[in-house]
């Protein structure tokens, strides 16, 4: 029996378990700046609400009431024998002071549609200017436009198993989790099953390969990405989450059976045989002592040295960290959200190139790289659903690793205790003040305008050299649907 089949039989059978209970099919892809506006809304409602609702995992799907889409609502509701047709296009202007204005243009289309109750289908193609300007892009371009399908997938859904399978992006935790968040579509599947207090989670993804014509490869290499998760909701106020994912592949390697096991310890397997894949394992929490006070945080573990018997567990830990409090209706629709992050040197590298936790040369999770710290400070007034005001103060340090960055191993090099400095090497700091606003206007538009001043010191890592930066960011959006009968 061949692979193709088996999975075929257990498609069937998690269908025939599964498929009761009829809900809401609908839900929000993830991308563009009008979606982030709406996730960014639905974290609010998270810190305000103590049922068990998986806040922690996205894309959500739209089976609750107060998950309002404003202007997008013609995402949802869509009658079974129609198409649901959409058009966005995106004006991005940005300046830097001793730097050239810059203005670029996306376009988005997509078609959703919901041919059963338990049955969505969503997809959209985007042409999308700075995606063709960003160096680690290696597709075709157009006319100075990059283009790409962005999401293509269908989604099967009763009230205890989601199964999507197609191209798409989620996120496991945050929206910006050091783990997998909502900046990066992959082709494959995910599924989930909640069970009472429980929630197990599965995604499964092919990576961009290695090809040997840019790669510093013999032969072409396969990638590939595979992750599972348990929540926990110990208590309407506290949930946990337990996960463990890797970065697998090789020339000729297929998937591996034991990695689409979600009841497996992936670490436990490929020490079992043999092979040098990348994973790692972490955990998340939520904590809301009171009703629109929520704390969380996220730890992933790339690298730990438990012993200290040999030269080689000098190694320095890899690990990554969030840890924050969204403080929400301080004053009647005035938010606090505090946050730091730290990412430490050589995180989601690894000897072998493939195995790196990046698709297309972009990290699979929302940190900012690694060899860093970050502090964040956001004051949100809210006037009603559809507009927001914000004022922020982030802080930043960035060593000179990089995720790219050629393995090394320095603690082999010496004998004895090897140490080195966080962030590493000549660190860029940056100091960032800005104030802006964003929201729906009218039922067309979406726009987001961001201002500030960006002090930074050792700028691009040169000692020395220091910088005072006003900026200016602004977003206008325009987007209609349209309703198209399949009869």
């Amino acid at each position: 029996m061949n692979r193709s089949m088996i999975y075929r039989i257990l498609l069937a059978l998690l269908f025939l378990v599964f498929a009761t209970g009829s809900v809401g099919a609908e839900l929000l892809p993830l991308g563009g700046p009008e979606q982030g506006f709406l996730y960014e809304r639905f974290q609010r409602l998270d810190a305000l609400n103590l049922d068990r609702y998986d806040f922690q995992l996205g894309p959500y799907t739209l089976d609750r009431d107060d998950l309002m889409l404003g202007p997008l609502s013609p995402l949802k509701d869509i009658p079974q024998r129609s198409l649901r047709l959409s058009a966005f296009a995106l004006e991005n202007f940005r300046s830097i002071k001793e730097s050239s204005a810059i203005s670029l243009e996306s376009f988005r289309g997509a078609v959703a549609a919901r041919p059963t109750d338990r049955l969505f289908v969503y997809g959209n193609f985007v042409l999308d200017e700075a995606r063709a300007q960003d160096e680690t892009y290696t597709g075709k371009k157009w006319r100075g436009f990059a283009g790409g399908v962005e999401n293509a997938f269908a989604q099967f859904n009763t009230q205890r198993f989601k199964l999507t399978v197609g191209r798409f992006a989620s996120f496991w935790g945050l929206p910006n989790s050091l783990v997998l968040s909502s900046n990066v579509s992959l082709d494959g599947l995910a599924y989930r099953v909640k069970w009472g207090r429980l929630t197990l989670s599965y995604r499964l993804a092919r990576l961009d390969g290695m090809n040997p014509d840019q790669d510093s490869t013999a032969q072409f290499e396969n990638r590939y990405f595979a992750g599972h998760r348990l929540d926990i909701h110990l208590h309407k106020r506290l949930r946990v989450g337990l996960f463990e994912t890797i970065v697998f592949g090789g020339a000729g390697r297929q998937l591996d059976f034991y990695y689409l096991n979600p009841l497996i310890f992936f670490h436990g397997s490929q020490l079992n045989e043999g092979a040098n894949d990348n994973s790692m394992i972490g955990l998340d929490f939520t904590f809301k002592p009171k009703v629109g006070y929520k704390l969380y945080g996220q730890l992933l573990i790339d690298d730990f040295q438990i012993d200290s018997r040999e030269q080689q567990d000098q190694e320095p830990d890899e690990i990554g960290l969030i840890l924050g409090t969204h403080l929400v209706d301080l004053m009647p629709s005035l938010d606090l959200q505090l946050e730091y992050s730290k990412v430490t040197n050589r995180t989601f590298n690894q000897m072998h190139e493939r195995n790196r936790y990046l698709y297309h040369g972009q990290l699979l999770g929302g940190a900012l790289g690694n060899d860093y710290d970050h502090w964040s400070i956001n004051l949100t007034r809210w006037f009603g659903e559809q507009i927001a005001l914000s004022a922020t103060i982030d802080i930043h340090r960035q060593g000179e690793g990089r995720v790219s960055d050629e393995w090394s191993s320095p603690w082999m090099e010496i004998e004895g205790t090897y140490t080195e400095s966080f962030p590493t090497g000549v660190v860029e700091s940056s100091r960032l003040f800005a104030v802006g606003g964003r929201g729906f206007v009218g039922n067309n538009f979406f726009v987001h305008i961001t201002a500030g001043l960006d002090w930074r010191k050792n700028f691009e890592h040169i000692e020395g050299e220091n910088q005072n930066r006003p900026f200016i960011s602004i977003q206008l959006s325009s987007f209609i649907f349209t309703t198209v009968g399949v009869d």
